[in-house]
């Protein structure tokens, strides 16, 4: 009998409790475990009929329920579940695509077994002491272990399943950006797995810092559906929830990058996928070394300029906005060839992100062509969408509208997307100096006001 992912069922009975207005003290059904997901939403909408529904329309919800629940039965078993995380197997597929007959599930499978002798399963994830050493470093076991394994409360009381509750329904149970609405948000739901991270204070190729990601989680990605999870920070209860969140995304992409270099590995190079194997533990040492020198690697930001703060008379600020207009449409910046001459975003330069390119173009696929890609859905990947250049007039800077976040984005780029750094005049090298680097930061924001 096939059997579905019971997490998913969280979304869809947190949909139904919405609409119908269920109260909690509606029978409750252990759905992290033991059921099927769609039998436990319609017993859940079964009880709520009883309970609160007029006679004569309880009894035809009853009766229209009950039958729907023998189809469900009959279609999707009502046995126990076994959640996991699944293996990368796109990855393996984008690259046995040409030239090999290896198997991709196979393969994928394979490196999936290994990273879990190292990182352990869904429920108990554990660290790799006996090969890098304490976690200390890089993340806290404590705040992994809170947020992994099922929604509930112990005899501590302390709230544990955090990732399951907050995340799931957009990056999925493995952080592979695959959870039950990815498909209809745009911009996807970012897949941890790959380790590129898109709004950091370090260069390109370099790991984000905790203080990134946690900007990320409480700040939210304006113009997207990533929401901001101020409240909790501001909460007397769950004031250490999104610390600890910002502990298990870090601990996903550093499981995700190292399962997907054993199978590059494996491929490329014929490497057997075994946890005793020396190469695959240089590659371990490897990912988890570049987090670890994540605090090194930040950009240092010269101080904001007090006319950010300050208004400034007519003249000074005409001047800036000619001065940053200049360097906006200047074949230094090239920002006009995608952002459009007038920041709108609708520039001639348009390009997939690197998460796309990954199983397409790298791997003979063009990601333009339906036929092409759609070989690649049943290994989970979603319809290739193009990476839109922001509309400066809309205000809703997906990395924060404050001018030194903007200046990390000019300065940095942002990774994973065709957003380049720019070339900045630094220890000898060419290019903009950061009085105008500050210009063109200022000429972007005033174009919010037109």
């Amino acid at each position: 009998m096939r059997r579905f992912d019971t997490t998913k069922a969280r979304v869809f009975l947190g949909n139904w409790r919405t609409v119908l207005r269920f109260p909690y003290s509606v029978p409750s059904i252990d759905l992290q475990r033991s059921s099927n997901p769609l039998l436990a939403c319609f017993l859940m909408i079964l009880a709520a009929t009883r309970t609160h529904l007029p006679r004569n329309l309880a009894v035809s919800g009853w009766l229209a329920t009950s039958g729907m629940l023998a189809v469900i039965c009959l279609a999707t078993g009502c046995g126990r579940s076994e959640l996991g995380y699944k293996p990368n197997s796109l990855h393996a597929a984008s690259l046995t695509r040409e030239g090999t007959d290896q198997n991709p599930i196979s393969i994928a499978k394979k490196a999936s077994e290994v990273v879990e002798t190292w990182f352990g399963n869904i429920d108990q994830p554990k660290w790799p002491t006996d090969q890098v050493g304490l976690a200390d470093q890089v993340l806290r076991m404590d705040c992994v272990e809170r947020c992994a394994g099922p929604v509930g409360r112990g005899i501590d009381k302390v709230e544990r399943g955090l990732f399951r509750k907050h995340c799931v329904s957009c990056h999925g149970l493995s952080g592979d950006g695959l959870g039950p609405a990815a498909m209809l948000l745009e911009p996807y739901p970012r897949d941890f797995r790959r380790g590129t991270f898109k709004f950091k204070s370090t260069p390109v190729g370099k790991k984000p810092t905790r203080e990134d990601i946690h900007r990320t989680l409480h700040d939210g990605i304006p113009g997207t559906a990533m929401p901001s999870f101020r409240a909790l920070d501001e909460s007397e209860e769950f004031a250490k929830d999104v610390e600890d969140l910002v502990h298990y995304v870090r601990f996903l992409a550093i499981r995700g990058e190292v399962e997907r270099r054993l199978i590059s590995l494996h491929v490329r190079e014929g490497v057997e996928l075994e946890s005793n194997s020396q190469r695959m533990q240089e590659v371990l040492v490897q990912v988890v070394q570049k987090w670890a020198d994540s605090p090194d690697d930040v950009l240092v930001i010269p101080e904001t300029p007090d006319y950010f703060q300050t208004p400034s008379d007519d003249s000074d600020h005409a001047q800036r906005i000619e001065k940053g207009k200049t360097l906006f449409e200047s074949e230094l910046t090239a920002c006009v060839k995608c952002h459009g001459p007038t920041g709108a975003g609708d520039g001639k330069s348009q390009d997939f992100d690197e998460w796309t390119k990954d199983w397409t173009i790298l791997a003979g696929i063009d990601p333009k062509h339906p036929k092409d890609w759609k070989e690649m859905k049943p290994f989970g990947a979603l319809k290739p969408v193009l990476s839109k250049p922001r509309n400066f007039h809309w205000g809703a800077y997906h990395g924060g509208k404050s001018p030194s976040e903007i200046f990390k984005r000019i300065v940095l780029g942002i990774e994973g997307t065709p957003m380049p750094p720019v070339a900045r005049a630094h220890n000898g090298n060419p290019g903009l100096t950061d009085q105008e680097i500050w210009d063109l930061v200022y000429y972007v924001m005033h174009l919010e006001d037109r």
